[in-house]
């Protein structure tokens, strides 16, 4: 077999049997081959695209933001373009998350670019299972609220962009009055519903803006950003207080809880999160211990 016709079948089952998406565009931005797979995916027949441009595949604003770029960016540079992105055809109800290769067909005889080879990947399923994951590493199960590893980095994010004096934010560290009781005497099952419960009330007892992290057993801290004003704090502390005051009402059983709270500002007291977490923490405490 002639090393041609050898290197035209293998190329011809890779590009008719991969779940990859090739086509080939030429200069004047025309389809002059697509695969079974590129076509089937966009809702056409292989046959359809050839002549066709581009703006005949995907919606206005995907073309515009991505794959014209894409296409401008390969030719101009005479160089290999990779990108990701979500992208929507005309013919789809959905968007797809994509993998792209655009590789420049350059002429070996004149050095410039005869056309665009496009290989391209569907990644949708990985990329939401991706945020899938992401969301259930930053969100605490039980009260499906963010938990201490988010809070952490939002205080990071917070203490890095950080640049006036005015870029206040407050801490709110919040233990609940007798909870161990609860549990001591009516079993996790039910601890762990009120503390669903809490969840719950103290997200009701915020601003929009603000941020509830479970911290740990039964520990939760508000994070208040922006802070312009210091009554801020106080009121939200009063709001909660007169929230978790209120009973619960767990299958049939009425119980009664109260909360201990402690407050930090940043930076006026510190601009050392640890710091600030801890001098929270202890006022936690004394409020706790004050009430014996």
């Amino acid at each position: 077999m002639h090393k041609s016709d050898f290197y035209k079948e293998i190329f011809n089952t890779v590009l008719g049997h991969s779940f990859d998406l090739f086509a080939y565009i030429d200069m004047e931005l025309r389809y002059q081959y697509v695969s079974k797979s590129y076509a089937c995916f966009w809702g056409f027949d292989d046959t359809d695209l050839i002549g066709k441009t581009p703006k005949q595949v995907f919606h206005d604003q995907t073309l515009s933001e991505v794959i014209a770029p894409l296409l401008k960016k390969c030719i101009d540079n005479k160089k290999p373009v990779n990108n990701d992105a979500w992208v929507r055809g005309q013919n789809s109800e959905h968007s797809f998350y994509l993998y792209f290769s655009y590789l420049p067909h350059i002429s070996n005889h004149t050095g410039q670019v005869q056309g665009i080879i496009v290989i391209a990947r569907d990644m949708t399923e990985f990329k939401r299972a991706q945020g899938i994951l992401a969301k259930s590493a930053n969100t605490d199960a039980l009260t499906n609220i963010p938990n201490r590893l988010f809070l952490e980095k939002k205080l990071h994010e917070l203490s890095q962009n950080s640049s006036r004096q005015s870029d206040r934010f407050a801490l709110l560290f919040c233990d609940l009055d007798g909870f161990k009781e609860v549990n001591d005497n009516y079993g996790h099952a039910v601890g762990d519903k009120i503390l669903y419960q809490v969840a719950n009330r103290l997200n009701n007892n915020i601003r929009a803006q603000d941020t509830l992290a479970r911290y740990g057993g039964d520990e939760f801290v508000i994070l208040i950003s922006p802070l312009v004003e210091n009554e801020v704090v106080c009121r939200v502390k009063e709001k909660v207080e007169r929230s978790l005051s209120q009973p619960f009402n767990i299958s049939g059983k009425v119980i009664k809880l109260g909360v201990s709270i402690g407050a930090s500002i940043y930076p006026d007291e510190t601009t050392n999160l640890s710091s600030l977490l801890n001098a929270a923490d202890k006022r936690m405490y004394d409020c706790k211990n004050q009430k014996g």
